[in-house]
């Protein structure tokens, strides 16, 4: 074995060798023995070497003598090198190894961009001192970790998590329960609440451009291909959409979770080569890393257990390769298979303890701990008798399906369960999530992802041929793109757990595209190796390289703010809101009395603000088309009296003369030529555009009075709201006594004519709000 000196040597006079040592670790740390035909060295550097005792022959094959101190050697630590050489023990592991600057600034950069992309929104969100949340289920999630947090009596309270309810336990726990102590731990405050739920998303883009940093470096061993990648997940829309400031939706608390899981999966595949190897620590970590993502997974949301089935495919995919090379998968796979048990336990003690999430879901990991041994097995009895890949192939299908089979035999009330809940990913409802990436009414793949996709797509079919070369890091990413591109082919709602694989891939595209029109070096990833750095090009290179990432990536710069600004709250909106907040606080009212009505995509946004109630828009997903459609508003007025206290319109078209819609917009209530008017709906705001606007349920003031016997009367006053002034106008007719009555909305002045007289009476607002006859002297 060679000492630390021949390496240290070998550089002190051949610096430019160092590639070549970087090289023979790497190919030394993926195999227990290699040829000359594994490594990326020229024939001389290679001789050099050998003859050095750095690399030494075993048998047919070569090995590094001492990693160790070729290591230290190469990070200029020789002593360090020598006392480790000579007790045995690999501590590389362990160091912290030498930070590029270059490459940090510009990895530091382009994770800056990634936040910009997202928290540009900032002035839709920090409102008049109001944190006003973008889309509708935010404020879900809101509701309920301010319901926990007036629960509990600190940070390490977990028993106030008991409030929740069963829904939240089996949808959403772990993300509540994150989002509260987090917030608990700022201070705890409503307005804390506020600001954790508003830039988690970010945080969670953040995390994510870290893990498609690692994964595409660790799979290319190039940080070129790093920097791009997160770049282009910074312009992927449907990815920017999901983790914008305000959108605190649970699919950015999953987005982490995945890249962890992808990473951990990666990293103890690609390190667990042999018996030697698994004497490091890394595989094993790596796994314990899998077992946290894992069950970060499961427990984050209820459809968990379709974000780790790429696993299962991934050791399937694996074992595969482990035969055709003739290596052991039951060593090879043994990090991940622990991992996975891991996974496993933590999930079930929590569902055990804590009642999180329904059995079938916590017991998923199981499952897939089932499945995964199952496949090492069959794959190392293939193995020991001589069978080939394909003939393990051809084993597994029979295994899955007899499985399967089995499953549903056995487990027939689970089974139910799980077919019922894939049943869901096939629906086609009004919520557009639910619409497929290329469904041919749309350009989704597009609108979502800009040209990242087009770029991802043939990187992402010569992946399978990569990682049919032994190469597992290849494997895995491959294995996670395509899974999800078929997920999301199904619903758009998979677009983000794509993006993080798919901009690995556009992030590849785009250097070898770079160096195809020679302003890059070539790309790496044909066999790893040393990691390409990541330095700062001149000048003109530098433009060049702008103008081709803004070539791919223009359609991403324009969609991003446009699919975002698609869930914030407009200034409407949020003013709207407001003004019934102050209306409602004005006139006491309680919940249901102070109930918004609104189209259910706003429901939740327009009662947080106003009663806090936020926690279901049902109601207004079942009634409020309705009633818009409707053409009694006297008959709607008795079925939202007592559960309904404001109504809020918009600008739309497609609603009749007659309908609620077009008379309350329209009209504020008032008689038309078209339309007689409305009696129990006040106005209480209107935008300055007239887009959106409010009105109270009220019992509404009746007027009465006399007049010539069967005389039309007609009432009217003018009508002034912050932003604006109409007249409204009510009209009735005098029974054969004389005597008449008229119910009005709003309080005012009121003009009363018939055929030959003219009166005045004035209504005041508890008129209105109390239903009190005015009578006309």
């Amino acid at each position: 074995m060679s000492d630390d000196r021949g390496a240290a040597g070998l550089l002190d006079d051949r610096p430019e060798l160092d590639a070549a040592l970087e090289a023979a670790l790497a190919v030394d740390g993926e195999h227990d023995g290699w040829t000359f035909d594994d490594i990326d060295v020229d024939s001389g550097a290679f001789g050099e070497l050998v003859s050095r005792d750095i690399v030494e022959k075993r048998g047919d094959e070569y090995a590094v003598a001492d990693p160790t101190a070729v290591r230290r050697a190469l990070d200029g630590d020789e002593a360090a090198a020598t006392t480790a050489s000579e007790r045995g023990v690999d501590l590389n592991w362990l160091t912290v190894p030498d930070v590029d600057g270059r490459a940090a600034g510009l990895f530091v950069a382009a994770l800056s961009a990634l936040v910009l992309s997202r928290a540009y929104v900032v002035g839709s969100v920090y409102r008049g001192g109001d944190i006003v949340l973008s889309g509708n289920d935010p404020y879900y999630y809101r509701y309920f970790v301010e319901l926990v947090a007036a629960e509990a009596g600190g940070g390490a309270d977990i028993a106030s998590l008991s409030v929740l309810p069963s829904a939240v336990l089996k949808g959403e726990p772990l993300m509540i329960a994150t989002l509260w102590w987090v917030a608990e731990m700022l201070g705890g405050t409503t307005e804390t609440i506020g600001h954790v739920l508003a830039w988690y998303p970010v945080v969670s883009a953040l995390l994510s451009g870290v893990f498609v940093y690692l994964l595409a470096v660790r799979m290319t061993s190039d940080r070129r291909v790093g920097l791009a990648s997160v770049l282009f997940l910074a312009l992927v829309p449907g990815h920017a959409l999901r983790t914008s400031l305000g959108y605190a939706d649970h699919h950015a608390f999953d987005y982490p979770w995945l890249g962890l899981t992808a990473l951990a999966l990666l990293m103890a595949m690609t390190t667990a080569r042999g018996r030697e190897s698994l004497r490091s620590p890394v595989p094993w970590v790596a796994g314990a890393l899998l077992g946290v993502g894992i069950t970060g997974q499961t427990l984050a949301w209820e459809a968990g257990p379709l974000l780790v089935v790429p696993v299962g495919i991934a050791v399937a995919a694996k074992t595969l390769l482990d035969v055709d090379t003739g290596r052991s998968p039951l060593v090879t796979n043994a990090p991940v298979i622990g991992g996975i048990g891991l996974g496993a336990i933590l999930v079930w003690t929590v569902h055990a303890n804590w009642e999180w999430q329904t059995e079938l879901v916590a017991g998923t990991p199981i499952l897939l701990l089932g499945g995964a041994c199952g496949v090492v097995t069959t794959a190392a009895v293939v193995g020991r008798a001589g069978g080939s890949a394909k003939q393990l192939a051809a084993v597994d299908a029979v295994v899955l399906v007899g499985g399967l089979l089995a499953a549903r035999s056995l487990f027939a009330e689970h089974w139910t369960a799980a077919v019922s809940r894939t049943d869901a990913l096939f629906r086609s409802d009004t919520i557009a999530e639910t619409i497929g990436l290329f469904n041919p009414g749309t350009v989704g793949f597009l609108l979502l992802f800009g040209f990242a996709l087009v770029m991802a797509l043939p990187v992402m079919a010569w992946g399978v041929r990569q990682a049919s070369q032994d190469r597992a890091d290849w494997l895995v990413v491959t294995a996670y793109a395509w899974y999800f591109l078929a997920l999301a082919t199904i619903q758009v709602r998979f677009v983000g757990e794509l993006a993080t694989f798919a901009a690995v891939f556009a992030g590849y595209a785009f250097v070898w595209v770079a160096a195809k029109v020679d302003i890059s070096r070539p790309v790496t990833a044909e066999q790893s190796g040393p990691i390409t750095k990541a330095l700062m090009p001149e000048p003109r290179t530098l433009g060049l390289l702008c103008v081709l990432f803004l070539l791919f990536g223009s359609l991403g710069l324009v969609q991003v703010p446009v699919k975002t600004s698609q869930v914030t709250t407009d200034g409407g909106q949020y003013l709207t809101a407001a003004a019934i907040e102050r209306d409602a606080a004005d006139h006491g009212l309680e919940y249901p009395e102070n109930y918004v009505l609104s189209q259910w995509g706003k429901s939740r946004m327009y009662n947080y603000f106003v009663n806090g109630e936020s926690r279901s828009y049902g109601y207004a997903r079942n009634n409020y088309e309705r009633f818009l459609s409707a053409a009694n508003g006297t008959e709607w007025y008795g079925r939202l009296q007592g559960r309904v206290g404001y109504v809020v319109t918009l600008d739309v078209a497609g609603f009749g003369q007659e309908t609620i819609q077009s008379r309350l917009h329209g009209n504020y209530g008032s008689r038309s030529d078209d339309a007689a008017g409305l009696a129990h709906y006040q106005a209480v705001y209107a935008t300055e555009s007239g887009a959106n606007k409010a009105f109270a349920v009220v019992p509404g003031a009746t007027v009465t009075g006399t007049a010539a016997p069967n005389a039309t009367v007609t009432a009217t006053a003018t009508v002034t709201l912050p932003n604006t002034e109409f007249e409204y106008t009510r009209q009735t007719r005098a029974d054969t006594d004389g005597r008449y009555a008229v119910v009005v909305a709003n309080p005012g002045e009121y003009t009363v004519e018939e055929a030959d007289s003219t009166a005045t009476v004035s209504v005041d607002e508890r008129a209105v709000r109390n239903g009190t006859t005015v009578s006309v002297e």
